[in-house]
């Protein structure tokens, strides 16, 4: 269990500019910006969920500064099942969508893509690693390689630390970032819990237990588990505030979960992280082991998500930026 804790700053600017719900809709996607055909490109499609994805952005991101190339990131194939320009504002050189203007044969690599670069079929190996379905060719490129091939296609998973630069890079659609810090702004002080229990499960009523007594206040959950959030508001009562709520799912993550509204579903997932990184302390549950899940994680390990929430909150300054400027 990590316990963080910080003081939450005082008086959160008093600008409330109120949006339900219904308003979200009025976001539309990032448009593309045509580059002319001999343009240098690295083509990003993350998988997993937020924190892989912008992992997996960070790492493309970082290539393509270096070698001179534009970012195309699409999301559609990720956790979050849509397009990242309905969220988030790209930097400089970086686009959301896909290559839907470009004709084959690619001047691409991997060269198993040049007929089709965009409808592909992926499958993991044993190593997780995501593969062309019909040749095995691993989606992805040397990264500290040079190429002479006009796009570079990395479509892979994967989570680590370095989510907390590709963030950074971002900025969030207007409506979205008023929506998130009306909302913390109306909570106040107040402490957070985050628990994973969906296809990763987690001991919270023992977790619970150990709180009860530590936490005075206010207390925030955010979670992915319905049964979860249905025992917390029976266990801490009046103490309790909810900001998302979670649907059921029977178990199964929300993330890469078509059934649900995605964008709904995603502007929930980003609240959630900000009002984790928001909190003057927060608190986050340890993983158990699961011999049936692919990726495998050892006791004491907690979520992606959690580790990038626990990054936010220890960067006020990119909280501020992000949010407020």
């Amino acid at each position: 269990m990590f316990i963080l804790i910080r003081k939450k700053r005082k008086n959160i600017r008093n600008r409330l500019l109120f949006l339900h719900e219904s308003c979200l809709d009025t976001l539309f996607p990032t448009k593309i910006k045509i580059k002319p055909k001999g343009d240098k490109i690295v083509f990003c499609r993350p998988h997993g969920g937020l924190n892989d994805m912008l992992v997996q952005i960070e790492k493309c991101y970082r290539y393509a500064y270096t070698y001179n190339r534009s970012l195309y990131i699409d999301t559609s194939r990720s956790g979050f099942l849509d397009d990242f320009g309905r969220y988030f504002v790209a930097p400089v050189n970086v686009y959301f969508g896909t290559l839907d203007f470009l004709n084959p044969p690619f001047d691409c690599y991997p060269k198993c893509l040049s007929d089709n670069i965009a409808a592909y079929e992926v499958l993991y190996d044993e190593c997780l690693t995501l593969l062309h379905a019909k040749t095995n060719t691993k989606i992805t490129f040397d990264f500290n390689k040079n190429y002479k091939e006009q796009i570079l296609v990395h479509e892979q998973a994967g989570g680590g630390a370095k989510s907390i630069f590709a963030i950074g890079r971002l900025r969030l659609k207007d409506n979205i970032k008023i929506h998130i810090r009306t909302i913390i702004d109306l909570l106040g002080e107040y402490d957070a819990i985050h628990v994973r229990n969906s296809d990763y499960k987690t001991d919270y009523k023992k977790f619970f237990n150990e709180m009860n007594e530590k936490l005075g206040g206010k207390i925030v959950l955010c979670t992915d588990s319905y049964e979860c959030q249905a025992y917390a508001k029976e266990f801490w009562g009046d103490r309790l505030h909810i900001v998302t709520n979670v649907p059921d799912t029977k178990g199964k993550p929300l993330h890469e979960n078509k059934k649900l509204d995605r964008f709904q579903t995603n502007v929930n997932a980003l609240t959630d992280l900000f009002v984790l990184a928001c909190s003057k302390s927060l608190y986050l549950t340890n993983i158990e082991p699961n011999k049936n899940h692919p990726w495998t994680v050892e006791k004491g390990w907690i979520s992606g998500f959690a580790s990038l929430a626990k990054s936010l909150h220890e960067r006020k300054d990119l909280i501020d930026r992000l949010l407020y400027a």
